[in-house]
């Protein structure tokens, strides 16, 4: 009966590994390190891991948690509420929709695919932040975000294939 226990806990707690291991890349992005702009690493970081899950594990990162990581960097990096949590949602939907065509190909295509996620989410961060600004926001810090976002992803998604390892074990 207790191996039973232990057995459950344990899977509930792989189960959860996803969401617990994107909201720790978020708050470690937060940290004050001194160095500039170093808090625009928050949202980057919280698009590649909804993308990722969303793309190979979809029933470990549902719309909630990807809603509620969004409102975490909203409220730690004190950009527009709700925001990040719209951008993550459309970024789930996105990347959960098109899983057939992204999950169990290469790698290439599965950064290919985030590109293009990352990009539409650029475009809607843009577009709804110039609204909620009441004025267009200059473009160029969304374009380097997403940059820099593309040429981070390779290590991110390593990172995370090495904890969806630790999913698969048990």
């Amino acid at each position: 009966m207790e191996t039973h226990l232990a057995h459950r806990v344990a899977n509930y707690a792989r189960a959860g590994i996803p969401v617990a291991v994107s909201l720790l890349l978020v708050l470690a992005a937060i940290l004050p390190y001194g160095l500039p702009k170093s808090s625009l690493a928050a949202p980057i970081l919280a698009l590649i891991s909804v993308y990722y899950w969303s793309v190979f594990r979809p029933e470990l990162m549902p719309a909630g948690a990807a809603f509620l990581i969004g409102l975490m960097v909203d409220v730690l990096s004190g950009g527009p509420p709700g925001l990040n949590a719209l951008v993550l949602i459309l970024v789930h939907w996105a990347a959960s929709g098109q899983r057939r065509v992204l999950a169990g190909k290469s790698f290439a295509v599965a950064w290919l695919g985030y590109l293009l996620i990352a990009a539409g989410a650029a475009i809607i961060n843009w577009f709804f932040a110039s609204l909620f600004h009441t004025t267009a926001i200059e473009s160029v810090p969304l374009v380097v975000s997403h940059a820099i976002g593309t040429a981070a992803y390779p290590l991110v998604a390593l990172f995370l294939a090495r904890m969806q390892l630790l999913i698969r074990q048990g």
